[in-house]
């Protein structure tokens, strides 16, 4: 008998901390945006070459999508040290196999990552890119967050280790709410139903409009850097990618996100930090990651952690010691 293929949607939904109620939308502005190209740019002063990517679909413009020196920044090289001391530190207690740190400076657009060769599986990191999708098909299609559909076939997400709300059994949600426990609860239950609606053809294009490899629907084994998956959080604060009003609600969405065991624990209690976190893997081979924008002071800065190990709760001590480095490296060194 043959068996049925599980598209990737319902793969691709590792860790969850669930929960909603309905959400407030501003009207789109539908920008076509397909595919994109790197252009060689002309060489900055200190000898480092600016990436320029541009988006291709317009008949008169080329417009930027992400503008950075291609080098990483030298302010960075003590926070980079000192991470690398930390994270070869905690590998011979066998916590941890093996970590990637990526971090930006979103208005001075400096940058530096750390073991950048390793590759991830997101895990629920990729409910940031069904999010952009759904606000993606939304800019022609506006009706479809205000779709009402019933969840009255119970789904069996996968085994999860931090877990919050859930939606309901019977309930009926619109599109726009379950896009809400799907971000701010990580529910997988919420995400599986909003696969049922997504359109794979766009999703496929958030990847290639950035200049990542097409993911294969049926395949469980897309992986990306901790500099790859950091594009989708770096556009939506540039309003580069969906509308400008679209880019703010998934950013408010973000903001509101309830798990607290990871990158924002050691930060001050009241700064505005929108993330999301992901986990994957099995027992004793467990993979968490989380990907942040931190509002500090006038100075924003992205901030993406992903750790391989043994447990997923030693995995998020071991990003909030991280991100705690970067943190206060950033506070002690104003622009």
């Amino acid at each position: 008998m043959l068996r049925k293929k599980i598209p990737i949607f319902f793969l691709l939904i590792s860790a969850v901390v669930g929960g909603g109620v309905g959400v407030a939308f501003t009207k789109l502005t539908a920008k076509e945006k397909v595919n994109t190209e790197n252009v060689p740019p002309p060489a900055v002063n200190d000898g480092c070459a600016y990436t320029i990517s541009r988006m291709n679909g317009y008949k008169n413009i080329h417009p930027v999508y992400m503008a950075e020196p291609a080098c990483e920044s030298k302010n960075y090289l003590s926070l980079k040290a000192g991470i690398i001391d930390y994270i070869e530190s905690i590998k011979p207690t066998g916590e941890l196999e093996y970590a990637s740190v990526y971090v930006k400076d979103l208005n001075g657009n400096e940058w530096m990552d750390v073991n950048p060769e390793n590759t991830y599986h997101p895990g629920s990191l990729f409910k940031v890119i069904t999010m952009i999708t759904f606000l993606k098909m939304a800019e022609t299609n506006m009706s479809i967050l205000d779709q009402a559909v019933k969840y009255d076939q119970v789904l069996n997400p996968p085994t999860q280790t931090f877990n919050s709300k859930v939606i309901q059994p019977g309930s009926t949600y619109k599109i726009k709410d379950l896009i809400y426990y799907m971000v701010v609860y990580s529910d997988n239950h919420a995400t599986m139903l909003l696969h049922k609606y997504m359109d794979p053809k766009v999703f496929e294009n958030v990847f290639t409009d950035l200049g990542l490899a097409k993911p294969n629907i049926y395949e469980n084994t897309y992986q990306l850097s901790v500099k790859d998956y950091s594009k989708f959080v770096s556009v939506l604060y540039d309003g580069a990618y969906l509308s400008d009003p679209a880019s703010d609600f998934a950013i408010s969405l973000l903001c509101e996100s309830d798990f607290a065991l990871g990158l924002t624990k050691e930060l001050p209690k009241g700064i505005k930090i929108a993330h999301k976190f992901g986990e994957a893997g099995k027992a004793g081979n467990r993979e968490l990651h989380e990907s942040a924008i931190v509002y500090l002071n006038n100075r924003p800065y992205l901030v993406t952690i992903m750790t391989k190990g043994q447990q997923s709760e030693k995995l998020a001590e071991i990003m909030s010691r991280i991100s705690k480095m970067v943190y206060d490296h950033m506070a002690s060194n104003p622009v």
